[in-house]
């Protein structure tokens, strides 16, 4: 067991001092440096609320639905327009990429099984389901 958690420790540390990790790091602090990308995330947040607020009314029309629906792709269109946000998360989608590439690898080991759709069995990184 104790061969198991001094690996992971060196795994853990292998990923702290990967490039990846560094530039996530990096575009968070930048990001968090930025007076005007603070703002437009708070205003973005907000906004999503308040959208999904809306959008979860049960008499909603398709027409209501569908300027939620611009209404939320146009916000984050705006938060996208900011550079510091925009390297923020092309740098946590690249971490993300690592760290499902090495659950992968883990995934395989232990169960054996290669999973090539990439599925990490998080929903939180996952883009659609093809069970």
């Amino acid at each position: 067991m104790q061969d198991i958690m001094d690996k992971a420790k060196e795994l853990g540390i292998m990923i702290a001092e990967s490039e990846e990790f560094k530039a996530f790091k990096l575009a968070e602090a930048n990001q968090l440096d930025d007076k005007e990308a603070v703002e437009l995330m708070m205003e973005y947040h907000t906004t999503r609320e308040d959208l999904t607020k809306k959008a979860s009314n049960p008499d909603i029309t398709k027409e209501e639905f569908e300027v939620i629906q611009n209404d939320a792709k146009a916000a984050f269109e705006k938060i996208m327009a900011n550079r510091s946000i925009a390297a923020y998360v092309d740098a946590q989608q690249n971490f993300s990429n690592l760290m499902s590439k090495i659950n992968g690898i883990l995934g395989y080991y232990v169960s054996g099984k290669d999973n090539e759709e990439g599925c990490t069995g998080s929903c939180s990184s996952c883009g659609g389901c093809h069970h």
